[in-house]
Protein backbone atom coordinates (compact mmCIF):
# COMPACT_ATOMS: atom_id res chain seq x y z
CA UNK A 1 0.00 0.00 0.00
CA UNK A 2 1.30 3.50 -0.25
CA UNK A 3 1.52 4.58 3.54
CA UNK A 4 1.26 3.41 6.67
CA UNK A 5 -1.90 5.34 7.21
CA UNK A 6 -3.71 3.56 3.98
CA UNK A 7 -3.09 0.38 5.93
CA UNK A 8 -3.85 1.86 8.85
CA UNK A 9 -7.03 2.89 8.06
CA UNK A 10 -7.70 -0.21 5.34
CA UNK A 11 -7.65 -2.36 8.73
CA UNK A 12 -10.16 -0.27 10.81
CA UNK A 13 -12.23 -0.81 8.12
CA UNK A 14 -11.68 -4.08 8.44
CA UNK A 15 -9.97 -5.30 5.38
CA UNK A 16 -7.84 -8.46 5.34
CA UNK A 17 -4.33 -7.48 4.18
CA UNK A 18 -2.36 -9.82 2.70
CA UNK A 19 2.13 -9.57 2.55
CA UNK A 20 3.28 -9.72 -1.22
CA UNK A 21 6.46 -11.07 0.20
CA UNK A 22 5.21 -14.09 3.47
CA UNK A 23 1.44 -14.17 2.34
CA UNK A 24 0.77 -13.56 5.57
CA UNK A 25 -3.04 -12.02 6.11
CA UNK A 26 -3.16 -9.40 8.91
CA UNK A 27 -6.72 -8.16 10.28
CA UNK A 28 -7.98 -6.16 13.14
CA UNK A 29 -9.60 -8.05 16.18
CA UNK A 30 -10.77 -6.23 19.04
CA UNK A 31 -8.44 -3.58 18.15
CA UNK A 32 -5.07 -5.61 17.70
CA UNK A 33 -3.64 -6.85 14.67
CA UNK A 34 -3.52 -10.29 14.25
CA UNK A 35 -2.29 -12.37 11.27
CA UNK A 36 -2.44 -16.08 9.89
CA UNK A 37 -1.11 -18.08 6.91
CA UNK A 38 -3.41 -18.40 4.07
CA UNK A 39 -7.20 -18.90 4.44
CA UNK A 40 -6.39 -21.31 7.90
CA UNK A 41 -8.83 -20.44 10.57
CA UNK A 42 -6.28 -19.68 13.13
CA UNK A 43 -5.37 -15.87 13.75
CA UNK A 44 -2.31 -15.09 15.91
CA UNK A 45 -1.52 -11.99 17.34
CA UNK A 46 1.17 -10.07 15.19
CA UNK A 47 3.95 -8.26 16.31
CA UNK A 48 4.51 -6.60 13.14
CA UNK A 49 5.02 -2.94 13.31
CA UNK A 50 4.48 -0.13 10.93
CA UNK A 51 7.14 2.14 11.78
CA UNK A 52 9.13 0.77 8.94
CA UNK A 53 8.04 1.15 5.24
CA UNK A 54 8.77 -2.09 3.95
CA UNK A 55 6.52 -3.55 6.41
CA UNK A 56 3.29 -1.80 4.82
CA UNK A 57 4.67 -0.75 1.61
CA UNK A 58 4.35 -5.25 0.25
CA UNK A 59 0.92 -5.43 2.16
CA UNK A 60 -2.19 -5.37 -0.65
CA UNK A 61 -5.89 -5.78 0.05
Amino acid sequence: MESREAVLDALKHGKKLTSNVTGLQYHLIDGKLHARHGEKNDWHESELCFDNPPSWLNLRD
